[in-house]
């Protein structure tokens, strides 16, 4: 397993700028000052001739790619080997030299000097091509790329005839090269030419996520012939044609770079396209976002008004949501293949087993089992913490359970406001032996296996802590845990009811199932040991926003905690997994957590500051509200106005923090302003906290007319009504003509004037 980076300067720059076997043809070096005849030698694609050594080409220009090729390279298990293109002084780049790197690189890879490329023998066992061509269209001309730089600019200037000879030479086996790659890009489909497809399965990724799912759906999707950046191709080729589109969002709404080009060629586009233009998007985002989806509904506009049909709404992939933009889109994939006439593929989901041995040890001795745990939460930078105390900041009794949870953190972490506090939960102890026994005669709680590096871990541990404390057993299944499932079934009938959606569907809201209730239920399945530990996902932290100020108190943290609980049609109420463990600890309690960074960047002591929360959406504002107590109490410091817009159902059960908030009202009311609606309360009509944004004067003064700060925290039922009550608050109070409500509205998100967090 050895990764090899060669950073590919294309001569030998540390003695003078010699020529050497990677120095391209028609370049005048030393040694060669009348330009190297011979083509250069290329390492990356002889590499690819072993097929078990993952390859790839990268360059700044793309630094997406270069990312991901070294994150594939790192997780190849064998030999890794990427060549980086890496211009150098003796290079003479025009006209800037060296500082010009960026723009150099940009042309190489444009002209196709430079190819983008991975290689990934990973791809090979799951029947997809492992060659993945990252840069398919030529958008310059080689001769743009040369003549910016010296070493072929001088061969020129004195030797001009033969500097046109080969320079025609490189021209013709640029070309013939990336027609090469192109045709062994498309290697795994049955069409002789690109133009027999009648799908085109288009992307514009910036994290490569996008990039990713147009792939597999491409590879799955017979009438395509492979995926492609949006600015890889031109307008005029989706004309006529079935596109299938896949647009991250990057910014604040930005198209990502690989989708620029072609959007702004589809916006100036006046010609209608022909009748069979048909299309459809999806979109990939996270809704905590003000511009969520937006690259992805801009494409879909500007098609639509050039005449293009959309085969079916757009889908949306929200990576806020419970199940993550997973969800979404296998929502949109039910509905895409029909829509073009395809019957869904039959899914073979490739399972890495972990790899694990059955120890001898019949028990594992308690403190090796405890090291092998503490490993596991090392390698995700997990630290144990003592819980101080816990108060209950709803009415003893009520159905909705609010609690203020005080951590001690002194010495193993340090936050900052605004920042969150993620928990790792843990399984019962009980429930998991259970599971175990009913599961299987073969193995339980006590079981002690050997794990060579899985999950962190290397070395012996029992399967009881493994469950516990790793594995997400007790968790929401997922469609793809069935399809992973259904290949260790032997019977069709069972597994045609595994594949089933709808009935996934229905278990969920009938029973509330888990892995383990899948497991059980389908257990003639009984996949072996070490596909089943790859099979469950690892438990995910659940972040929670910080309540109190580092700089009030920087050895705890306290969390505002709504215990989670839902309905379950044959089980009544079900808690959330980390709640459900949360709910029955006490002071003296540990738990594992690590800091998480807010999304939210706190505000200085001198802006002015609106914010808006709903529910244990308060925790985040009591700790700027904190923050800027203790400035003004303690360090003496002068602080702007200050207006916290607060909801819940009822003041008696649930005003939280009501005795702490009503007396900064009063002690601090040159600075400070409370506004709470408690909408349960109020009969007939329900009063909400954007109701009062609405009718206060608050966001005007400090938003509209003043470059304050809004935060919003709450679910994803309050951003939009929170958005209407901005524009109906300036529409009422402002006097200077400008009463465009939205664009004033949309630039305090644009300009990071206004931040959310929103579930």
């Amino acid at each position: 397993d050895v990764n090899v980076l060669v950073v590919d300067t294309e001569m030998y720059s540390n003695t003078g700028g010699q020529q050497s076997k990677a120095t391209p043809v028609g370049a005048s070096v030393k040694y060669a000052m009348g330009g190297k005849q011979q083509t250069k030698k290329q390492l990356g694609e002889i590499f690819m001739t072993y097929e078990h050594v993952y390859v790839a080409s990268v360059c700044l220009s793309n630094q997406t790619q270069l990312l991901q090729a070294l994150v594939e390279a790192d997780r190849y298990n064998g030999p890794s080997f990427i060549v980086a293109y890496a211009p150098c002084i003796q290079q003479q780049v025009r006209p800037d030299g060296l500082t010009d790197m960026f723009d150099e690189c940009r042309y190489a890879v444009d002209s196709g000097y430079w190819p983008l490329y991975r290689y990934n023998p990973d791809l090979i066992v799951r029947g997809i091509n492992p060659f993945i061509l990252d840069s398919k269209k030529l958008r310059k001309e080689v001769t743009s790329f040369l003549k910016r730089e010296g070493r072929f600019i001088n061969l020129k200037k004195a030797h001009p005839e033969i500097a046109d000879d080969l320079f025609h030479k490189m021209n013709t086996d640029v070309h013939h090269r990336i027609e090469l790659m192109l045709n062994r890009a498309s290697g795994y489909k049955a069409f002789a030419s690109k133009e027999e497809a009648t799908v085109q399965v288009l992307f514009a990724s910036e994290t490569g996520t996008a990039q990713r799912l147009a792939r597999d759906f491409s590879d799955a999707c017979t009438l395509s012939h492979g995926a492609d950046a949006m600015d890889d191709v031109d307008v005029d080729d989706i004309n006529g044609r079935i596109t299938v589109f896949f647009i991250a969002t990057c910014g604040q709404g930005s198209m990502p770079q690989n989708g620029k080009a072609f959007y702004d060629s589809l916006c100036r586009r006046t010609e209608p396209f022909d009748e069979g233009t048909s299309f459809s998007v999806m979109g990939l985002g996270d809704s905590s976002y003000y511009f969520f989806c937006k690259a992805a509904k801009n494409v879909e506009s500007a098609m639509l008004k050039l005449g293009a049909k959309c085969l079916l709404p757009m889908g949306v992939g929200d990576d806020s949501c419970e199940d993550g933009m997973e969800g979404g889109l296998h929502q949109w994939l039910d509905k895409v293949w029909p829509s073009l006439e395809l019957k869904p593929p039959e899914e073979v989901p490739h399972i890495d087993p972990v790899q694990m041995m059955f120890s001898n040890r019949a028990i594992l001795p308690e403190k090796l089992d405890t090291r092998s745990v503490a490993q596991y939460f090392d390698s995700v930078n997990a630290v144990s913490v003592p819980i101080l105390n816990i108060t209950h900041l709803s009415e003893t009794g009520h159905n909705r359970d609010f609690l203020a949870f005080n951590i001690d953190i002194g010495g193993t972490l340090s936050y900052e406001v605004g920042d969150a506090l993620e928990i790792f939960p843990t399984n019962d102890e009980e429930r998991v032996a259970e599971f175990l026994h009913s599961y299987s005669s073969d193995f339980d709680e006590r079981t002690v296996v050997k794990l060579n590096h899985a999950f962190g871990i290397n070395g012996e541990i029992s399967l009881g802590s493994l469950f516990c404390n790793v594995l997400d057993v007790f968790g929401k299944p997922t469609m793809h845990f069935l399809q992973q499932l259904a290949t260790f079934e032997a019977d069709e009938d069972k597994r045609k009811t595994m594949l089933d959606v709808d009935n996934l569907k229905k278990m969920s809201v009938e029973k509330g199932v888990t892995f383990a209730d899948l497991l059980l239920q389908y257990k003639s399945a009984h996949p072996p040991l070490p596909a089943l530990l790859a099979m469950i996902p690892p438990m995910k932290a659940r972040a929670y926003s910080i309540a109190s100020a580092p700089s009030a108190s920087p050895n705890s943290v306290e969390l505002c905690i709504l215990i989670d609980t839902y309905w379950v049609e044959e089980g009544g109420i079900r808690f959330g997994l980390t709640c459900d463990m949360l709910r029955k600890m006490h002071p003296g309690d540990h738990l594992r957590c690590r800091i998480k960074p807010g999304s939210m960047e706190p505000p200085s002591h001198d802006q002015q500051v609106v914010c808006v929360g709903i529910g244990s959406g308060l925790a985040p504002h009591m700790g700027f509200l904190r923050e800027r107590v203790h400035a003004v109490t303690v360090l003496g410091k002068e602080v702007a106005t200050f207006s916290l817009y607060f909801g819940n159902r009822f003041e008696r059960r649930e005003f939280l923090y009501s005795d702490e908030l009503k007396k900064y009202a009063v002690e601090h009311s040159s600075w400070f302003k409370l506004h709470t609606a408690f909408s349960r309360d109020t009969i007939g009509k329900k009063v909400y906290v954007q109701d009062l944004v609405a009718i206060t004067d608050d966001a005007f003064v400090n938003l509209f007319s003043n470059p304050g700060m809004l935060y919003v925290c709450g679910n994803r039922n309050l951003p939009q009504p929170l958005r209407d009550s901005l524009k109906t608050c300036y529409q009422r109070l402002c006097t200077d003509g400008n009463h465009n409500a939205e664009a004033v509205v949309e630039d305090l998100f644009v300009h990071g004037r206004a931040q959310q967090e929103v579930w």
